[in-house]
């Protein structure tokens, strides 16, 4: 049975994360946190061909931002991509967030077998309550009026958008929520909010306080968002390319803030337990 874990690079939720592994009885090395962050009661270390040579290897989340170099914010040295796979001990099980395809395939080619953790339906699940704690934090700080009383649109019925209406139905805000499945719009009104199709949101955007968009697709076109009103606040929870046409939003004055990874941001020990148990989930399933 593998029992020697290594956590490389990351932030607070990898550091969560590797405790946890530890209170379940792994034998847990992190590498990439030598720099600005505190990790007592870890063991750690400055040799990356020990940590890659431990049964299973922890990467962050997103593996990396430029497809070169691991996302490792407190490591004093940059840490290549290319330096990691060339090191990595071919019998090792790599669990990642976001893996690119470009890393996938380098990984593929040494015929090393990695899974990406940031699929699983029960990690995007949970991580949805973050993400609508997160963007409701936002809309209370960067706007001069309550929620409770407002009038706000969530384009999207999908992991978040069902606990984030939900959410500003309970703290007594209208909640209107734009969605393209009739049995979503059935949903959304048995859940106490207003339906609306897709279509009719974007005709009605002109009447909203807050817009919440959480479809990852250009919903938010500058056709549409010259409907909006100029003290409206859009917050855009999608991921990359996200919903907003960024530039038309610019030009007409629009305040657009693009909220991405936000249970890592407002969350990172709840967000460490979720990754945490997500992967214990998957060596279970993989009998491992």
């Amino acid at each position: 049975m593998f029992r020697r874990i290594s956590v490389i690079g990351g932030d607070l939720r990898q550091l969560t994360l590797a405790r946890m592994l530890i209170c379940d009885g792994y034998d847990v090395l992190i590498y990439g946190f030598t720099g600005g962050i505190r990790a007592d009661g870890i063991p750690q270390t400055t040799d990356l061909k020990e940590a890659l040579g431990c049964d299973i290897v922890i990467l962050p989340v997103p593996v990396s931002f430029d497809n070169k170099h691991i996302n490792a914010p407190f490591s004093d040295r940059e840490l290549s991509i290319d330096e990691v796979i060339e090191n990595i001990n071919p019998l090792s099980i790599i669990f990642g967030g976001r893996i690119s395809e470009q890393i996938s395939e380098l990984l593929t080619v040494r015929g090393i077998k990695h899974r990406d953790y940031m699929t699983r339906d029960e990690l995007a699940i949970r991580n949805a309550v973050p993400t609508s704690e997160g963007a409701i934090q936002i809309a209370i700080s960067e706007t001069p009026i309550t929620l409770h009383g407002s009038k706000c649109l969530v384009l999207g019925y999908g992991k978040v958008g069902k606990i984030l209406s939900h959410s500003l139905k309970g703290l007594g805000a209208k909640a209107y929520v734009g969605a393209r499945k009739y049995a979503d719009l059935a949903l959304i009104e048995g859940h106490g909010c207003i339906p609306l199709t897709i279509n009719e949101a974007t005709t009605r955007i002109g009447e909203f306080d807050i817009i919440f968009n959480t479809v990852p697709a250009l919903l938010l076109t500058k056709t549409v968002l010259e409907r909006v009103r100029k003290d409206t606040l859009i917050i855009d929870l999608a991921s990359k390319p996200g919903g907003v046409d960024f530039e038309s939003a610019a030009e007409l004055e629009l305040r657009v803030i693009w909220a991405l990874s936000l249970p890592g941001r407002v969350a990172p020990v709840t967000a460490g337990i979720i990754i945490k148990d997500t992967i214990t989930n998957m060596l279970s399933e993989m009998e491992v």
